[in-house]
């Protein structure tokens, strides 16, 4: 199994971590004796790679190859590849589906795990869709379009949402404006290096990178959460460069985290008290005080407006499942907003992890806090969703703003150049 998130050693190099597990009962690893047969498995299966070169100085792309390389040398017969494209750039897309083409083709068997409808459609033989644990179809791509495999795994038919569904933007006043802000993290001096962006009301605008590039201490910069070590921010004209992050928060900045887990919530206390952390300062009357009864009709009404399947407000919120927490921490957000008349929405990757229905509900909470005059960030690693809901994308690579196309400009394999930093710097 090739597991979504690449489990290797970046100290190691891609032929040692290729052999590691292999070495029985000797107390070293002796590559030379093992890089031949290693070369072969990769000429064979298309799967040319640096064997020398340290997995951590590897491109995500080239990193899943060593991983799918490592597999093939003990021999599988059935590969598992679970949700193997949510961080590539469409390049590395296409050479992966060419390895999966390649690896049928000699015999080996490839489940191929994914909520990307159009990817499945384009590239297996036969779908089988599940819904609730349980298997409700099995069909061959001949007979299997979007919307029948959108109606199995949801129970229901799903009208698309997009940018263009809404009129086009016009423009309206500065929400967010970041001047040369320059981020340090663990040791590195700057991870984040002189970004400068404008995110207007009613826009949606989308940060485009892969993994690792800068984009998660970017936004926690944004909010206060991280340090920056130099630039300015400003919400709605104010300046909230040296602010806390309440002040930030009451500035009208709200936050959707990209860790539900770890960021999002506190899983041993209940909905209610989850759903007011961070906004108790302006929902309590007494700000000291934890009101109790404002908590559990704040929680009990987004329940009902956010669909949130739950037994009660009181439950607790590990008892919720990763789609429901999702729901919770952007009715949160949104509630936030509420409060304090807040104008700009930072969401972190906020549909990792979700089913098809769940993805479609917090694009439309997102696109309808866009049409109300609120400004939306939305980061992520999944190109195909930045694509179909943004008004205008901006592209990081190590660290940099390399690239800010319009909607008419939009292109996945250009913006995918850049995301892998082997593009040119293009300006909307």
């Amino acid at each position: 199994m090739v597991h979504q998130h690449v489990e290797l050693i970046d100290s190691f190099t891609a032929l040692e971590n290729v052999l590691l597990g292999r070495e029985g009962s000797r107390l070293w690893l002796r590559t030379e004796r093992h890089r031949a047969a290693v070369e072969d498995v990769g000429r064979r299966f298309g799967l040319a790679v640096d064997l020398d070169r340290e997995v951590k100085r590897l491109a995500v792309g080239v990193q899943q190859k060593v991983e799918i390389l490592k597999a093939l040398y003990r021999g599988v017969d059935v590969l598992i590849l679970d949700e193997p494209t949510t961080m590539l750039t469409p390049q590395e897309v296409d050479v992966l589906f060419a390895t999966i083409r390649t690896l049928a083709e000699r015999g080996v068997t490839v489940v191929f795990i994914t909520h990307k409808i159009r990817e499945i459609l384009a590239n297996c033989d036969r779908i089988t869709v599940m819904r609730g644990g349980a298997v409700v179809g099995t069909l061959d791509r001949t007979a299997a379009d979007e919307s029948r495999l959108v109606e199995l795994m949801i129970g229901q038919r799903l009208a698309g949402v997009g940018a263009e569904d809404r009129p086009p933007t016009r423009g309206g006043p500065v929400a967010l404006d970041v001047r040369g802000l320059c981020v340090a993290a663990d040791r590195r001096p700057r991870v984040v290096e002189a970004c400068s962006f404008t995110l207007a009301s009613g826009e949606v605008v989308g940060l485009a990178g892969v993994a690792g590039n800068g984009q998660r201490e970017l936004a926690e910069a944004l909010l206060g959460l991280r340090r920056h070590a130099q630039g300015t921010i400003a919400v709605a004209g104010r300046d909230v460069t040296r602010a806390s992050v309440r002040d930030r928060l009451g500035a009208g900045l709200a936050y959707i985290p990209e860790d539900r887990i770890e960021d999002g919530l506190l899983p041993g206390l209940s909905i209610a008290e989850n759903f007011v952390l961070g906004l108790h300062h302006w929902a309590f009357a007494r700000r000291t005080i934890f009101d109790r009864r404002i908590a559990r009709e704040l929680a009990r009404q987004a329940i009902d407006e956010y669909a949130v399947l739950a037994r009660s407000e009181d439950a607790r919120a590990a008892t919720l499942s990763g789609g429901n927490i999702q729901k919770v921490l952007v009715a949160r957000a949104m509630a936030l907003a509420r409060l304090t008349r807040g104008v700009v929405l930072v969401a972190m990757n906020p549909t990792r992890g979700l089913d098809v229905r769940a993805t479609d509900f917090v694009r439309r909470r997102l696109l309808a806090f866009a049409q109300k005059g609120g400004a939306v960030l939305l980061i992520s690693e999944d190109l195909d969703e930045l694509l179909q809901i943004c008004d205008r994308m901006l592209v990081m690579s190590r660290g940099c703003l390399v690239g800010d196309f319009g909607r008419k400009d939009f292109d996945p394999y250009g913006i995918g150049a850049l995301m892998a930093g082997t593009g040119v710097e293009r300006g909307a």
